[in-house]
């Protein structure tokens, strides 16, 4: 009795241990602290990641493609060959012939009138009397020729478009077509091509040969449905050093001179349907136009005999090409004379092709107004429009046949080439002015047009 009595004397401490009330302030800056640091670890093995790569793999960058313009006809005076000639006089040495070594030459300018009457005889007899070919030089001429072919050769691809198919029994087989390319440029990361894509039309994969033998794969960067050629790119991770010394960037030459008529040329590529074929022949004629739409491209005629599926190029003894053969050039009654497109009037388009700029369209086929039009007809001088693309950007702003262009822009229309140079310095969706004079009433009336620029697809 007494033990409960002092047991109930005696009280229990009980302690309740409360929790540190939350610190929401100090929270939130321990989580912005870990926040911010999470950030800065990421960004520095960003940075750590990004210089691996680059060390692992340089960076490519590409560089645009520039091909130059030809020098207009007033500022060139030019031989059969198209080469320049020099202005110099003429130095003929005391015994008639020409020397331009001998101290003791004068110029032909500085000679007596009798002197001067008497001087092409003289050279005239001295030619004749000296020149006696052999078969040897014969030879030696078709050696050196042939030199020439395998100084153009560097410049030239094979391209070979291959396909799946399957026959009656479902047997899967490969088709093959192969046409000649052309190296344009290298703008640092791939090495472009040029090639006629009819011949190689239809494919699964694409592939190039190159001089040495050694091979690459291939992939379309652009292409031109008018002309119907495609700008080919190679990667240069895939060329070896030892190719890229041996294969060369094409010299375009000019072909807009009138005076490349009769010039002596050769075939390069597969002018007979097969690779490092060649030919030789003249050009003899470069004034056929071929219409296509927003440009005429003139036409180099040969009188090489070929293949009607022949590719390749016409090149000149001074390794310069004047022409892409295309079977799109030639005519029905000379099938298998060689023609080609004038290189000269392609320049433009295949720089544009080859830094993958989009073609503006406007949609007009047409030519040059005559000297004879304008005095007799009296049509002002410009673009004269043939026809009119159906649901092109010229049709829907309601430029009709028969119309003259004079201005694009501000840009004056004076030939049709004038109208292809201001479609070309334009990018499609671009909006303009067409300035056309219109045939109504007995009198040609000026009208402008607001027209927008298409895709050329």
């Amino acid at each position: 009795m007494d033990n409960k009595e002092e047991a109930s004397d005696f009280q229990v401490i009980r302690e309740r241990i409360k929790d540190k009330p939350l610190d929401r302030g100090k929270l939130l800056r321990r989580f912005l602290l870990s926040t911010a640091f999470a950030v800065f670890l990421a960004i520095i093995a960003a940075f750590v990641f990004v210089a691996a790569v680059k060390k692992m793999y340089p960076e490519i960058s590409t560089t645009l493609v520039s091909i130059p313009r030809d020098e207009t006809p007033e500022s060139v005076s030019g031989d059969k060959s198209g080469n320049s000639i020099s202005s110099e006089p003429r130095l003929v040495s005391s015994d008639g012939l020409e020397d331009k070594k001998e101290e003791t030459a004068v110029p032909i300018e500085a000679l007596s009138g009798n002197e001067a009457e008497a001087l092409p005889p003289q050279v005239i007899n001295q030619i004749t009397e000296r020149i006696s070919l052999t078969t040897d030089d014969y030879k030696e001429l078709f050696r050196n020729l042939q030199r020439v072919c395998q100084d153009v050769e560097r410049s030239l691809v094979t391209v070979t478009a291959t396909a799946s198919d399957q026959d009656w029994f479902e047997n899967t087989y490969e088709n093959t077509a192969q046409a000649s390319g052309i190296v344009i440029a290298n703008n640092g990361k791939e090495l472009l091509i040029l090639v006629e894509s009819a011949e190689i039309d239809d494919y699964d994969t694409l592939s190039v040969s190159f001089v040495d033998g050694t091979s690459a794969q291939a992939e379309v960067k652009s292409s031109d449905p008018d002309t119907e050629l495609e700008i080919l790119g190679v990667l240069m991770s895939d060329i070896s050093d030892d190719t890229m010394g041996r294969i060369r960037e094409a010299k375009l030459g000019n072909s807009s001179l009138t005076s490349i008529v009769g010039t002596p040329v050769m075939a390069v590529g597969r002018p007979f349907g097969t690779a490092g074929s060649h030919a030789f022949g003249l050009i003899i004629s470069n004034f056929q136009e071929l219409s296509l739409i927003d440009r005429n491209v003139r036409i180099i005629n040969t009188d090489i005999y070929g293949s009607t599926s022949a590719t390749g190029v016409i090149a000149n003894y001074e390794s310069e090409i004047l022409g892409v053969i295309s079977g799109k050039t030639s005519s029905r009654d000379t099938a298998n004379l060689l023609s080609a497109y004038s290189i000269s009037d392609l320049k433009a388009l295949i720089e544009k092709m080859s830094n993958g700029v989009s073609e503006a369209y406007l949609g007009i086929q047409g030519s040059d107004v005559t000297k004879e039009a304008h005095e007799e007809d009296k049509v002002p001088f410009g673009a004269y429009v043939k026809s009119v693309v159906l649901d092109s950007p010229a049709m829907m702003a309601d430029i009709q046949s028969g119309d003259v262009v004079t201005k694009i822009g501000t840009q004056e229309i004076l030939h049709f080439t004038d109208l292809t140079d201001a479609v070309m310095k334009s990018q499609p969706g671009d909006d303009t002015v067409v300035t056309v004079e219109r045939f109504s009433h007995g009198s040609y009336t000026e009208m402008t047009f607001d027209v927008t620029f298409d895709s050329h697809d």
